[in-house]
C-alpha cells in the first residue's frame, strides 16, 4: 500500500491560501479512485485502512477507525482549517474524525463533502453482503487490484459492512458539521437473483436515507451521473470533480 497518508495532489503553490481535504477510503480498504480527480485547486490527501493486508478488521468498529484516522490527519496537519470527506465509507469516517477533530481547538473544520454514502437504515443494511461470495457478485473493484491484493479488498468489504451495520453517527455537541452530498443518479444491475444491491435501497431518496439520521446538516445535495461504482469512470468522474471542487468552495463561504 501506498504512504498513508497519501498526498494524491499537492494543489496551488504554498503563496496561495486553500483549505486542504482529507479523503477516506471506501469499503475496499483503498484511495485508488480518488487519483482519478482532475485538479481540486487544494491539497488533497487520502487515508487507506492501515489493516488493509489484514482484511481490514477492526474490532471496535468505525469509531476504532475514526480514532486512528484522527491521529492520521494530525500526522500531516498540525492546526488550521481543513474539509473532510470520502466516498461511501469514507463518508462515514469523515463524521468519526470530523467528531474528534471539532473537539480540539487548532482545527477549523469547514465541512465535509459525503460521495454517495448511504445512511445504514435497517432497510439497506438487511441487504448487505454476508459472505465473500456476495461480495464478489455484488461489489465491483478497481481495474488496478490483481491477485492477492483483489483477496484482500473483498475481505475488506465483507468487514467493513459489518461495521458499518453496527455503526451509529458520532455525537457533536454543537450539531454536525456543514456537509454536502454528492449522490450517484443511476442504479446498478440487480443481481443473478433480482435483487438490487444494497447501495440502491435508497437511492430515490435525495438523502440517501440520511433524513433517519439528520439533514440539517446537509447545506447541499448535488446529483452525479453514473452508478456508486461509476462515478470515478470517464466522463463521470469530470463532473465528480467539479462536483468536489464545488462543495470545497460552498463549504469555504461559511467561513470566509
Amino acid at each position: 500500500m501506498e504512504q498513508n497518508p497519501c498526498a494524491v495532489q499537492s494543489g496551488p503553490s504554498e503563496s496561495e491560501s486553500t483549505t486542504p481535504i482529507i479523503l477516506f477510503h471506501d469499503a475496499g480498504g483503498t484511495i485508488i479512485p480518488y487519483f482519478s480527480l482532475g485538479d481540486l485547486h487544494r491539497p488533497v490527501y487520502g487515508i487507506s485502512n492501515p489493516r488493509f493486508e489484514q482484511g481490514g478488521k477492526w474490532e471496535h468498529g468505525l469509531r476504532q477507525m475514526g480514532v486512528v484516522y484522527t491521529h492520521l490527519v494530525r500526522s500531516v496537519l498540525r492546526s488550521g482549517p481543513l474539509i473532510l470527506g470520502g466516498w461511501s465509507l469514507g463518508g462515514c469516517l469523515a463524521l468519526e474524525v470530523a467528531s474528534r477533530l471539532m473537539q480540539l481547538p487548532q482545527y477549523i473544520v469547514h465541512g465535509v463533502v459525503l460521495i454517495d454514502s448511504v445512511f445504514p437504515t435497517q432497510a439497506v443494511t438487511d441487504h448487505y453482503p454476508r459472505t465473500l461470495a456476495d461480495v464478489t457478485e455484488r461489489f465491483q473493484l478497481p481495474d488496478q487490484l490483481s491477485g492477492a491484493h483483489r483477496a484482500q479488498a473483498q475481505q475488506c468489504i465483507l468487514h467493513a459492512h459489518e461495521m458499518h451495520r453496527e455503526w451509529k453517527p458520532p455525537l457533536f455537541a454543537s450539531g454536525p458539521p456543514r456537509t454536502v452530498l454528492l449522490r450517484a443518479i443511476d442504479s446498478m444491475p440487480e443481481d443473478t437473483s433480482g435483487t438490487p444491491n444494497a447501495l440502491d435501497i435508497v437511492r430515490d431518496c435525495k438523502h440517501l436515507g440520511w433524513n433517519e439520521y439528520c439533514t440539517s446538516f446537509l447545506v447541499a445535495c448535488h446529483d452525479i451521473p453514473g452508478n456508486h461504482f461509476t462515478i470515478f469512470e470517464e466522463p463521470n468522474c469530470q463532473q465528480m470533480t467539479r462536483g468536489i471542487r464545488e462543495a470545497c468552495t460552498h463549504l469555504e463561504s461559511y467561513h470566509d
